[in-house]
Parts: structure tokens; sequence; C-alpha cells
């Protein structure tokens, strides 16, 4: 555009240089003929007046182009600052979209329900961190203690310096933390997941540090995972549903009797889950547990659980199921200890602030074992109830001259939430998750989260053949006990990640002195061990009240 100008330029400057070689030409020559001959001197005179004009109008073309080339000159600075614009723009788009290119390649964090959470760029990996922490605090009311020469009331059957031979006439009051859970868990690109989550909580004391969790499972069998590790597999209902979804502080003790055979936390197993729209199943391969001491063999068993969701809809649910523990192989305690493979049930009465056991079998050297259960639980709009009912029986080892035992438990809950919010039914689980307040709790806002009132009765019997009050057992008996708890609860649910509950239970055990030909002194050496076939179960009542957050 600027070479134009300068082309326009040149052309008026030879113009003018022609226009005034005319005038001079021309002008010569008019003071020569101008007295002499007057036609010429008109002639000479317009053709003045025609190159005058010429030369205004080259003047005014000159003044045009010159305005021309101002604006030619306007319009490159301004095709110029356009030039630049789309410049800057398209550095600010390159900038954007790196910026997109790095966002994409780098973690993303997320927070769900107060749990964080990373995951890759591409989605396919992730980490989230997770916690569970339960302070409970408990006072019994177990009566004034008494001598042992004449308060027979024991705990589990053990030698002299076993603490329960004399806390089971005074059990101990007190606050401790139930469960501090720790951990994380996610999963590799998408078909592996995996958890590790340390426990430094327990059961009337915290700690020591061990393994709750600690697995890998792979996802690509469609419907089905294989796990591998140290979980807890499923085996009864409320074994499956999450410590922080229980209606009440503990599992009842029939149900517990049934995960610890050859379940529980920390089990170390091989195991095959699986669920679809409506149901759920698995079976796992068991040895010991991470906390178990060490021994000449491990026990290996099968625990196995299916779930069926037999009626749905908007506002109910209905879950019935099975499930099946069998040990081939109790552990093998060597040949020093007597007997080498035992096999034992016992449980506290739904409390672990104390850790006194008040119902026991004592060991049976026992071939093999089993629990068998069937379930039942549904939800329908805010109202709750689920219940259980287990066999267990023991196989003698041979040569066997005794008969095989047998004991069996039972127990069932229900509860209203009084706020409305409903117990969300887990397909994957086959168990009952706990409700979410609708609306939180708020002084500001006026929520006040949700409230439930619960209820539960258990019924557990350890006793075979256990024989007459006042006699001596029989070689055949098994004076385990029989136990029976009524509690009643009140949970409130402030907001989705923290809880208080508050617990009253009415524990009543019938159970007969087990000292017989068998074992003369379960207890130890008199008075520790009391006379023979005399009552050494009790009852009492118990207030707890738990504080727990998770994420």
């Amino acid at each position: 555009m600027s070479e134009l100008v300068h082309a326009r330029r040149a052309s008026a400057a030879a113009a003018a240089c022609i226009l005034g070689t005319s005038t001079v030409a021309l002008t010569a020559p008019s003071t020569l003929w101008a007295a002499d001959n007057p036609t010429v001197q008109q002639q000479l005179s317009e053709l003045q007046k025609a190159v005058a004009a010429q030369k205004a109008q080259l003047e005014a073309q000159q003044k045009l182009l010159e305005q021309q080339a101002a604006l030619i000159e306007q319009l490159q600075k301004q095709a110029d600052l356009a030039s630049s614009s789309a410049a800057a723009v398209a550095k600010v788009e390159q900038s954007v979209n790196e910026q997109k290119l790095k966002s994409q390649d780098s973690a993303k964090l997320s927070v769900t329900n107060g749990r964080p959470t990373f995951t890759s760029a591409d989605g396919r990996s992730s980490l989230s961190l997770r916690a569970v922490v339960q302070m409970d605090m408990a006072a019994h009311n177990d009566g004034t203690e008494g001598a042992a020469a004449t308060d027979f009331r024991r705990g589990s059957v053990g030698a002299t310096a076993n603490r329960e031979t004399s806390a089971a006439r005074d059990l101990s009051d007190g606050v401790y933390f139930r469960r501090a859970r720790m951990g994380f868990e996610g999963n590799f690109t998408r078909d592996f997941e995996y958890r590790l989550m340390l426990e430094l909580g327990g059961a009337g004391t915290e700690g020591p540090t061990r393994i709750n969790d600690a697995w890998i499972a792979y996802n690509g069998l469609g419907p089905f995972r294989i796990q591998l590790g140290a979980f807890s597999p499923a085996a009864n209902m409320e074994d499956s549903t999450s410590p922080e979804d229980l209606l009440f502080l503990e599992r009842a003790s029939p149900s517990e009797l049934s995960r610890t055979l050859a379940g529980a936390d920390g089990r170390i197993g091989l195991g095959l889950r699986g669920s679809g729209k409506r149901w759920m199943s698995a079976l796992t391969l068991t040895s010991r547990t991470v906390n178990d001491a060490e021994v000449f063999d491990s026990q290996l068993a099968a625990v196995g659980r299916f779930g069926y969701l037999a009626a749905t809809s908007g506002s109910y649910n209905v879950h019935v199921g099975a499930s099946g523990t069998y040990v081939f192989q109790p552990a093998d305690q060597g040949s020093a200890t007597t007997p080498r493979y035992a096999i034992r049930f016992r449980d506290r009465p739904e409390i672990r602030v104390d850790s006194t056991r008040l119902i026991d079998t004592g060991g049976i050297d026992a071939d093999s074992a089993y629990s068998a259960g069937l379930e039942f639980g549904m939800n329908y709009q805010n109202y709750f109830f689920q219940a259980e009912n287990y066999w267990y029986g023991v196989s003698r080892r041979e040569p066997a001259t005794l008969p095989n035992p047998s004991f069996g438990g039972y127990y069932a809950e229900a509860s209203w939430v009084l706020t409305g919010e409903a117990h969300r039914y887990n397909v994957a689980n086959g168990s009952f998750q706990g409700p979410k307040p609708m609306v939180p709790f708020s002084l500001s806002a006026g929520g006040w989260g949700a409230w439930e009132l619960a209820a539960r009765y258990s019924h557990t019997d350890l006793d075979y053949r256990e024989g007459l009050g006042l006699t001596a057992a029989d070689p055949v008996s098994i004076r385990g006990g029989k136990q029976n708890i009524m509690a009643f609860g009140v949970n409130w649910y402030p907001v989705t990640n923290f809880r208080l509950m508050l617990d009253y239970l009415h524990v009543s055990v019938n159970r007969l002195n087990p000292a017989g030909p068998g074992n003369l002194t379960p207890f130890g050496p008199a008075p520790a061990t009391p006379p023979n076939g005399v009552q050494i179960g009790q009852d009492l009542n118990v207030i707890a009240l738990r504080s727990q957050f998770s994420f």
C-alpha cells in the first residue's frame, strides 16, 4: 500500500514539470506577437487560461492524492493494530489450551461426605483417606463385689492368673476408644482395588496398633471380584454392616460368635465376591487373623453368605439370606497344649468397655466346626427391622468317645427414626446403612439432625447337656451358659459424619460351674473355682454412650 502512494506522488511531480515547461514555452512568444497579431494574442490568452485550469486541476488531484495517501496510511495502521490484536488473542488462546492440557495431566482432589479423594488425570486410579473413631464409656450396675469364696460370679474359663476370674464380680466402668481406624483405599487402573486400615483402638484397652485391613482385589470378572489379604469376610448380615452403621454399640452375641469362628477383622483369606441388581454372594477361604498368637499350624476354614432383595419399592426393601462357616482344620496349638485343636465359643455381654466374657464353652478338642444362619431384614419408610438365627456345632477329634455338641442363638432388632429418615439398603453388602439427616443440626438454621429409637433382644445358648445344678459337670456336659440381653437405644445423627449413641442393656446370664471330672479346677484352685454346679452367672444393667465420627 505504501508503494502505491509513492507511485502516485511521482506522477504528480512529472505532471507539474511538464506544465511548467509548457508555460514557459508559451509565454515567450506571446511577448513578441502580442502587438502585431491580435488573434494570436487572443489564442495565447486562452491557452494560458487552459494551462492555468490544468494546473489547478493537477493541484486538486495532488491534494486528493495526499488525502488518499493519508487515508491509506491510517488504514495500514489499523490493519497493523488488528494483526497485533489477532496475535494477542491467539497467544491468549494458546495459553488457555496449555493450561487445560496441564490440568488434564494433574491429579484431581475432591471431597465427598467429608472424605478426601485424589483421582488421577485419566480417572483410572484413585486414593481416598478414611478414618473411623469411636469413643465409648460405660457404667455397670452389677452389685457389690464379694469374696471369691462366697461370690461365685465368673468369666472365661482359665487359670489362676485369668483376670476374668475376679473381674466378673466387678466389671470395670470407664472410657476408652473402641475403634480408632485410619488408612486409605482406592483403585489402580479401575480393575484393581486396595485398602490399608490400621487399628489403634481395642476392646477394653487401646492398641497396640495392628492391621485391620490390608488387601487388594481384582474387579475384571464382571459381577465378581477376587480379594486377597487381611479383611473381614462376609460371615452374616450384621457382620456385613459397617461398624459406623450398627444399630447398637456392639453386634448381638449370636452374630459375633458366628463371625469370630473363622471371620472377623484382620482375617487373612482369599475370597470371591459378587453382586447384581438384587443379589450378593461371598465365599472366602480363611486362615488365621493378623493378631493371633503363633501356632504350629494355622486354622483353615471357609466362610460363605448369600443375600437376596426379595421385594423393593420407593418406600420399602425386604432382604432374605443365609450364611455358613465351616472349619476344616482347627489351629494346632502343639502337643504341649490341651486340648491341642481347640474350638471355643465365648463373648462379652454386647459391650466392650470391660473385656470380661460371661459365657464360655472352654476349649473343645475338635476335628471340625461349623456355624449356619438364616437372616431377614426390611425397612418401611422410617421403620427398620432385622433378625438372624444361628446354629453352631463341633465335631470332636478322633478317637472321640463323647457326642458332638451343638449350640444356638438368635436376635431381633427394630428401630423408628423419629425425624422421618430411612435406613438405606446396600445391595453389594446385603445389609442396611444408617440414616442420613435430611436437615443437619444447626442452631442458626433450626435443624436438629436425625433422631432414632431402637430396641433389641438377643438369646445365646452355649450349654450342651449341662446337667443339674449343684452337681459336678458330666464329661459330656458343656456349661457355656445361657445369655439373654434386652437393649434399648437412642441414636442421634446431627450431621452425616458424626453420631451419638446412648444404650441401656439388661443382661441375664444363667451358667453353672463347669467343674467336673474332665476339669476339676477350671478357674484355678479354690476359692477361684467355686463349689460344683453352683450358679456362676449374674444379672446386671449397663448404660453406655458412644461418640463417633468417620469419613
